[in-house]
């Protein structure tokens, strides 16, 4: 059915709840403008910009039996987007970080594709050095590298002390940092600055 008025975000909200995929065009030609601006004022090139976009919707469609049509589709966009760009930004700060300090073991004329193909691998080795944390230690690291809570947040959430937040951040923190320096792939400086971006 064609949209012969127009609706505002939360009746298109409301439709793509339930798998309009027209409402979803419709929300895509409003917003994809928006996020582009966004994501470029933040400092992105402007494929990664598009890519934000793509990614944004994706995330929606994904999510779209979740939505609150009564919340503001605007704020909730907005936040998704300042995540993903803040996401991006690190990883690449820990590419450059990776570039300047790692461990070479493959052969010195590696041009930058290559490199970042092998900190992609390194990246992959954090992430499921991460998931064999303890559960608690993990939960606490997640919502404080990913989420990026505060201490206090943290501690709110979880009925926890502010120390005993900060004591698991500490502890995940040594034991991934020395998981990768065992693993003879970066030195303990470029670990360092990795956890520390």
């Amino acid at each position: 059915m064609a949209f012969s008025i127009n609706f505002g975000d939360s009746e298109l909200v409301a439709r793509l709840r339930s798998g309009d995929e027209q409402a979803y065009g419709k929300l895509y030609e409003k917003y994809a403008p928006k996020i582009y601006n966004i994501s470029r004022k933040m400092g992105l090139l402007h494929e990664d910009a598009e890519g934000v976009i793509q990614e944004v919707f994706l995330k929606i469609w994904r999510n779209r039996e979740n939505l609150d049509s009564s919340l503001s589709f605007n704020a909730y966009i907005i936040s998704i987007v300042r995540s993903i760009v803040l996401k991006q930004s690190k990883k690449r700060a820990r590419f450059l970080a990776f570039q300047h300090y790692a461990i070479h073991y493959w052969p010195g004329d590696t041009n930058e594709t290559e490199e970042y193909v092998i900190f992609s691998d390194l990246d992959e080795l954090s992430s499921k050095a991460i998931e064999e944390l303890p559960a608690k230690q993990k939960q606490v690291f997640m919502m404080k590298n990913f989420d990026h809570l505060s201490v206090e947040e943290i501690a709110q959430k979880l009925n926890l002390s502010p120390r005993t937040v900060e004591n698991q951040i500490y502890r995940a923190t040594k034991s991934l940092k020395e998981k990768l320096i065992d693993m003879r792939v970066i030195s303990s400086s470029v670990v360092g600055l990795i956890f520390m971006l």
